[in-house]
């Protein structure tokens, strides 16, 4: 059974100067309804599975969220969204990352989470201190969530990130600078959870790298210009990841009770853009092998993190995601498991990874698939065992 929900979008929860630290805002009141901006972006290189972007305003003063509510009175749990895409594309107010269902059918506050990306989230210069712009931007929507949830119907004593690729990615990051157990009490990572985090060297490394090839002063030089600089960067290092979180000098290691897991071919789509194949009907058989190899980065994340949480005492479990189109050659592969869990029929009309697959089966799939994610924000583990993987949906 679902409820109607109010949507309050476009909600301006920090600003910050280029490059600099965000200043966490109070709420105004008001109620938006139209969509807010992401960060200025690249075509992505998944867009091969996910489709194109929608049509969006993009600013590089970007911190924004929006809230799906199925009403302001009450204390709900609270699901705060972390977007992926590889840390320099995305943004939490794609249509893809509508929370609407979820914030229905379980009766949940969603928060959705836009911050900055790219060059614009993760340069530092030497003199810089502190985390990366981008994964204080998080920091500071969690404060605002904090702060301000409960006139949406949220309780601030209950939250639980979740986090696809660089989202999952940016959430082991916050709890290595500690914020797991304060901002938020569960995660759930998908597809993410072996970390990407830079030391500092490794941070400034990269930065240096930009400002050569970007030949100018960064502070001052034009979006489009620093955008330019950063496709080239990418192109000449030839990385699967370029920009990431940096990490503190001496992790404090927080933990929180955690749902890790992957996609049973995660690594497909970047085995077929390395190999330059377009998937078909059996590409998954294919390079079913190359796929494995790849995917170790996937499962032994995920494993490895589950390990570390249990170790300081805090519940942590396994899943792998395998649920696939029957007629795309992509298999189980890296972001599938989305909207399964948000957005709508339109706003994934167009994801190749989802081939001719019938809408209506994925809905029946993604109502179990979002009471069990519900269910985890709520305290129960229910159908959860220490040690096992579990397989969804």
């Amino acid at each position: 059974m679902t409820t109607e929900v109010e949507v309050f979008r476009n909600i301006r929860y920090a600003r910050a100067e280029r490059f600099e630290q965000p200043e966490v805002l109070a709420w105004d009141g008001k109620h938006h309804t139209e969509r807010g901006p992401i960060c200025p972006q690249a075509p992505s290189r998944l867009e091969v599975v996910q489709g194109p972007l929608a049509p969006m305003d993009v600013d590089e003063h970007c911190q924004v969220l929006s809230v799906f509510t199925p009403g302001t009175v009450g204390r709900r749990p609270v699901m705060v969204f972390i977007h992926g895409g590889g840390f320099v594309t995305g943004g939490g107010e794609l249509p893809w990352h509508d929370g609407d269902k979820l914030a229905a059918e379980q009766d949940v506050v969603v928060v959705s989470v836009t911050y900055r990306l790219g060059v614009f989230g993760y340069l530092q210069f030497p003199s810089s201190t502190g985390p990366s712009p981008a994964m204080a931007d998080q920091v500071a929507a969690l404060q605002w969530v904090k702060t301000h949830i409960s006139r949406f119907g949220g309780d601030p004593d209950n939250v639980t990130v979740f986090g696809q690729s660089a989202g999952g990615f940016s959430i082991v990051a916050m709890l290595a600078w500690g914020h797991g157990g304060t901002l938020f009490q569960r995660a759930i990572l998908h597809s993410g959870a072996n970390g990407a985090a830079r030391t500092r060297d490794e941070a400034d490394r990269v930065s240096s790298m930009f400002i050569d090839e970007l030949g100018q002063d960064p502070r001052v030089a034009s979006v489009d210009d620093l955008i330019a600089a950063q496709s080239r960067l990418a192109k000449s290092l030839n990385q699967l990841i370029v920009w990431a979180p940096v990490s503190p000098d001496t992790p404090s290691g927080s933990a929180v009770d955690t749902i890790a897991g992957w996609c049973k071919d995660d690594a497909l789509p970047f085995v077929l853009l390395n190999n330059h194949v377009a998937a078909t009907p059996g590409t998954q058989v294919r390079y079913a092998a190359e796929t494995a190899r790849m995917n170790v980065l996937f499962e032994g994340g995920a494993r490895s993190l589950v390990q570390e949480v249990a170790a300081k005492g805090c519940n942590a479990y396994l899943f792998r995601f395998d649920w696939q189109s029957p007629d795309t050659g992509f298999g189980a592969c890296h972001c599938i498991d989305l909207p399964f869990l948000l957005g709508s029929a339109q706003a994934w009309s167009a994801a190749p990874e989802l081939g001719k697959a019938r809408w209506a089966d994925i809905e029946q799939l993604g109502m179990e698939m979002r009471r069990i994610w519900a269910d985890f924000a709520r305290g129960s583990t229910q159908g959860w065992q220490a040690g096992s993987v579990r397989h969804l949906p």
